[in-house]
């Protein structure tokens, strides 16, 4: 398979307001206001890190982004690779 790099994309971040919180329903089925730190598309798959308002800021969430709507991430590869390219991609931009 062939691997592209990350690339930041703002789908998520434009459709909302500034400050708005993406919710997102807990086990309880209730929602959960999460700030969308980073997007980004890799092999053509958009993924988002995320923070719960009232996390610590070194807690952060990755999740798939299908059709909009926020996804957990199963597969533990999957999460791996897309781990990796978070930190490539953050890595990269310290540097710039």
């Amino acid at each position: 398979m062939n691997q592209s790099g990350p690339r930041e994309v703002y789908i998520l971040r434009n459709r909302l307001h500034p400050g708005e919180p993406l919710q997102y329903p807990s086990d309880n089925g209730n929602p959960v206001p999460y700030r969308v730190l980073s997007e980004m598309e890799v092999n053509g798959e958009h993924y988002a890190v995320l923070q719960k308002h009232d996390d610590h800021p070194d807690d952060a969430y990755l999740f798939r982004v299908k059709q909009g709507q926020i996804v957990e991430i199963d597969d533990e590869t999957e999460w791996e690779n897309i781990a990796e390219a978070v930190d490539e991609m953050l890595y990269f931009h310290d540097f710039q």
